[in-house]
């Protein structure tokens, strides 16, 4: 049950998005095909990780109810409890500009925001 309402949650409006990219990709190898299939595979491993996620979870003892509550939470830390998390860019240690997540330096005066972090099991999706 808790992962069908995981895949539920996670997949919402990007369920939608991918059945829109179906229906626009007629021609096997197009660029919409190619974009669909990148998408298939995306969340097929976010489903594979979020299962494991759950199972060592409730090894621990943590319930349904603590997941939704931490959902909720994590949903509401970037200030809109829209159902999506958006990654949060962070600030420029020598000019003060905002940096936008995914940058490694910044846009404006080309310093670097951090260094970059070991691959993780959340690469590639």
């Amino acid at each position: 049950m808790t992962l069908h309402f995981l895949a539920g949650y996670v997949l919402g409006e990007h369920g939608k998005q991918s059945a829109r990219l179906a229906a626009q990709s007629r021609a096997p190898g197009s660029a919409s095909s190619e974009a669909l299939y990148d998408v298939e595979d995306r969340i097929d491993r976010l489903i594979l990780i979020m299962a494991a996620m759950w199972d060592l979870l409730k090894e621990q003892g943590l319930t349904e109810q603590d997941l939704q509550e931490r959902i909720a939470q994590l949903d509401q830390a970037d200030g809109t409890a829209d159902g999506k998390f958006t990654a949060q860019g962070t600030v420029c240690r020598a000019c003060g500009a905002k940096v936008g997540p995914g940058l490694v330096a910044c846009q404006f005066c080309g310093v670097e925001v951090g260094a970059a972090a070991a691959p993780g099991v959340f690469d590639g999706v």
